[in-house]
């Protein structure tokens, strides 16, 4: 199709009319905008990675219909199994847009990568993938069986020295347990050190129902728990060391 099919002038054509015109200038302002764009979408992001035996095919690209908006797909054999989307405020009209998307997109495809195989993708996968191909399911870390105890309201990790492995913790626990932190060492004294820095495993009752420490050997937790009717949580977090 040419400009000239579009932009009618009448004194050539005597019999064309004004919607024809208008009409034929709408039209190929449209596709002219359409191509202007096209200029600006970002290259996409295709990876492959295996989950088991199954190979899965992971792509992240830019579109901007019916709104603009970043996607990541990722396919089995040709088939969408799952679909993450990020909507954008505006479609790219720039360079400068069509740089800041790209690292918005390269960001995204990174991160869905890395979380393919936790807990959330795991279910999605063991959903809609045939079993025989699917990889025996991952081990549970002990904060997460420790998080799956009714009643467990929150995990706070610390060294066998008593450091805070997330500082911005601190000072929450500080103040709702002043005199815990008080006298932190003495508490850890509770599991006997060992040879390499370790310490005894086992679960000690801070305040019932309300706070324990539980020691791994290389490591130790502070469980803050609330009631909970038939629970015994020095069982319970005892339970999970094993």
């Amino acid at each position: 199709m040419t400009v000239d099919a579009w932009f009618v002038d009448p004194a050539v054509i005597p019999n064309a009319k004004n919607a024809d015109i208008v009409g034929g200038l709408s039209h190929w302002q449209s596709l002219r905008t359409i191509m202007v764009m096209a200029d600006y979408i970002p290259a996409g992001r295709t990876s492959r990675t295996m989950y088991g035996r199954v190979e899965l095919q992971i792509q992240t690209e830019y579109a901007f219909r019916p709104g603009p908006r970043l996607t990541t797909s990722i396919f089995s054999k040709g088939q969408i199994i799952h679909k993450i989307e990020q909507e954008l405020p505006q479609p790219i009209t720039s360079i400068e847009d069509k740089s800041k998307v790209e690292t918005l997109l390269l960001r995204q495809h990174k991160q869905v990568m890395e979380i393919i195989g936790s807990d959330e993708f795991e279910d999605i996968l063991r959903n809609r993938l045939p079993a025989k191909d699917l990889p025996p399911p991952r081990p549970k870390s002990l904060p997460e069986r420790l998080k799956s105890i009714g009643g467990v309201a929150g995990i706070y990790a610390i060294d066998n020295d008593g450091n805070f492995l997330n500082p911005h913790i601190t000072s929450g626990f500080k103040r709702q347990f002043k005199a815990v932190f008080k006298h932190l060492h003495e508490l850890l004294s509770v599991f006997t050190e060992l040879p390499g820095g370790r310490r005894e495993d086992g679960v000690y009752e801070v305040e019932r129902d309300r706070l324990y420490l539980v020691s791994t050997g290389s490591g130790c937790f502070f469980v803050l728990t609330t009631p909970a009717d038939g629970v015994n949580y020095e069982k319970a977090l005892a339970s999970t060391l094993k």
